[in-house]
């Protein structure tokens, strides 16, 4: 974004280097949060009020005039200020991104002046802003905060494959990336396996399991006078990863950390673009 390169440079001319411990650019992610949320209550549908009260188990409030029967909620902005926990207020922001969030008209009707989309451009400027650990993706209207990575890798090969998965490997990879954020490395793993043979399966145009798949796949390459050496380096990395959904994630029985979902994460993403490319 303009202003925070803008700001890189001039600290880099004059040799600043940021004192704000990790604790302090959380704080300022939360308030220019807060700035973006602000009224979010009176946005949402009241159902949507009702469905977040109940999902948090909070009491439901709300404030009546004096005079006539008006009533507002500011439940959802309230539990937003009280958040002091990183990750719980991320989930909120995914959270409040799911509601049914109101759209309104500027004078006249010409354009936009609250929605969703607007809402979450301006999310996004502020984790480009911050130095926090989220990143913040959409896919088919569905909003997801998961943990950052290298901002290059995570713009090719997890924000990419977004925009080309067809509709039943989009679900996966998106759920991949939920359980990535809430930690269940398995069924990450499980739905990264899903993504891959569904999106073969589509490429390929056929109902064939991943392994018969990647079998096909190579026999295409080959047909295509794809060359030999790439060919085998793309059959091993299926075959190596088709082999490790197997032992660790299809069954739900394997041990999988941080760094080995985050891997398995970008390989699937730099193979489902290979696949995308060539096929």
């Amino acid at each position: 974004m303009d202003l925070k390169r803008k700001m890189e440079k001039f600290n880099k001319r004059w040799s600043i280097t940021s004192a704000d411990s990790y604790e302090d650019a959380f704080k300022k992610f939360k308030t220019r949060i807060l700035n973006i949320f602000k009224g979010i209550d009176r946005n949402v549908t009241d159902e949507s009020v009702t469905a977040f009260c109940q999902y948090y188990g909070i009491e439901e409030v709300w404030h009546t005039q004096t005079y006539g029967d008006h009533s507002w909620s500011t439940n959802i902005n309230d539990r937003l200020n009280r958040e002091d926990d990183e990750k719980e207020f991320y989930r909120l922001i995914e959270l409040i991104f799911s509601l049914d969030i109101k759209s309104t008209m500027g004078y006249g009707g010409h354009s936009y002046t609250y929605s969703k989309d607007i809402l979450f451009r301006d999310v996004t400027q502020a984790v480009e802003l911050s130095d926090v650990n989220v990143s913040i993706t959409a896919s088919d209207g569905e909003v997801i905060l998961y943990p950052k990575g290298e901002k290059k890798l995570d713009e090719e090969l997890v924000d990419s494959p977004l925009s080309f998965l067809n509709k039943e490997s989009v679900e996966h990879f998106v759920q991949a990336l939920k359980f990535y954020q809430a930690k269940k490395h398995i069924k990450s793993a499980e739905s990264l396996r899903r993504a891959l043979e569904e999106f073969l399966r589509h490429k390929l145009q056929n109902t064939k399991g991943l392994n018969a798949n990647i079998a096909e796949f190579q026999t295409k390459l080959k047909s295509d006078k794809r060359d030999a050496q790439v060919r085998n380096i793309i059959g091993s990395i299926f075959n190596y990863l088709d082999q490790y959904f197997n032992e660790n994630s299809k069954h739900n029985d394997g041990d999988i950390d941080d760094s080995e979902n985050e891997f398995l994460i970008y390989q699937t993403g730099l193979l489902v673009r290979y696949l995308d490319n060539v096929i």
